[in-house]
Parts: structure tokens; C-alpha cells; sequence
């Protein structure tokens, strides 16, 4: 799809998921972002190797929890560990066109075929595609694609959404919360509920 916005950042980003819980969890207990970002500064609250790597955590938790409504923001801690974990795989989705798309054009076709499972010619045939249609992946080196399918999967299983199986990975539909998927409808975004559940729920 030409005018989106692709990216291969997913390369160096982690799920970082008890770093968004955190973020989170202070957000609700009444604390602003600079509090949050001089806590992560001064006392390194998410655990970070280095300065930088300190920057980078708090920076992509702030923006993933930014696109996250108060409204879900404050479902979160009411939620099982499952269901927080796909809120925070919906905020890389809300951001990240490519992933959104392997989602809906891989995944979701996975769910609907009753083909449970995703393997390394899945994610290459993927990438390839995009290349043949789209300048910006067309201009990545092969290694990115690589990196970038490797990223994939790291967040479909911390996700929850697949598990290792041998060569193929075992596709895992999840139940999501009631609350969640009227949230998703309310902001307009039944396409996340297919990429996620194939429209199975």
C-alpha cells in the first residue's frame, strides 16, 4: 500500500512489556510523563544497560502508551496478564503500518484457512511482496528483512499469539476481553480485531 508509513524500528525495539505495565501502572497512580522520564533518568526504574538504552525504553513506552486512550489505559490493570499483553501488541499495531499488515495479510489469512500455524517462508514471502510494491522496503538490505522477520515473531510470541513448535510456529487464538474489543470498535478499528483473532470472535 503506497503512502504508508513503513519502518524497520521494530529491528532494535522490544516488546518491553513490564516496562509498559509500569508506565502504566504510575500513569494511573497519578504521575506525569516527565515524572515517569526523570525516575527512568535518575534511578533507571526499567532496568536499562546504559543511558541510551534508557532513552530509548522510556521514549517507545511513552509513545506506545500515547496512542492508547485513558480510557484503555485505565482497563489495563483490570485485565489478565494475556489481555494486557495483546493491548500492548495493539499499540505497536496502531504504529507500525508493515506489522499491522503482516498481521492482516498473513496471520489473519493463517486464522481464517484453519492453517494454524506461521513458518520462516511465511514471513520471507511477506517481505517479499513488499518489496515488489513498495519503494521504501525495496530499498532495505536483505539482512533487514531477516532481522525484521526474527522481530516479528519475538513479538507474536511475547504476544502470546504463537508458540515454537519445531520448525513451524503454532498459532495460539487468544480470547479477547469483551472490553477490549468494544474499545476497538469504539476508536474505529475493526481491522485490528481481524488481524488478531481472524474475526473468529
Amino acid at each position: 500500500m503506497d503512502g504508508k508509513n513503513y519502518s524497520a524500528s521494530l529491528v532494535s525495539k522490544r516488546f518491553w512489556f513490564y516496562e509498559t505495565k509500569q508506565y502504566i501502572e504510575m500513569l494511573n497512580d497519578g504521575m506525569t510523563s516527565d515524572e515517569i522520564q526523570r525516575l527512568s533518568e535518575n534511578e533507571n526504574i526499567f532496568g536499562a544497560a546504559s543511558n541510551s538504552r534508557a532513552k530509548e525504553i522510556f521514549n517507545t513506552v511513552r509513545r506506545r502508551v500515547n496512542i492508547l486512550d485513558e480510557e484503555i489505559q485505565a482497563i489495563f490493570p483490570k485485565l489478565n496478564i494475556d489481555n494486557q499483553k495483546i493491548i500492548i501488541f495493539i499499540s505497536v499495531l496502531l504504529l507500525n503500518d508493515l506489522i499491522l499488515e503482516f498481521m492482516l495479510e498473513v496471520y489473519q489469512v493463517q486464522l481464517q484457512k484453519g492453517q494454524m500455524q506461521l513458518t520462516v517462508t511465511d514471513y520471507k514471502a511477506f517481505f517479499s511482496e513488499k518489496q515488489r510494491t513498495n519503494e521504501t522496503v525495496a530499498s532495505w538490505k536483505p539482512y533487514t528483512y531477516n532481522r525484521l522477520g526474527s522481530a516479528y515473531k519475538k513479538y507474536l510470541l511475547e504476544a502470546g499469539l504463537i508458540r515454537e513448535d519445531g520448525e513451524a510456529d503454532l498459532m495460539t487464538l487468544k480470547v479477547i476481553d469483551p472490553k477490549v474489543l468494544q474499545w476497538l470498535r469504539v476508536i474505529g478499528r475493526p481491522d485490528i480485531i481481524r488481524a488478531i483473532t481472524g474475526g473468529l470472535q
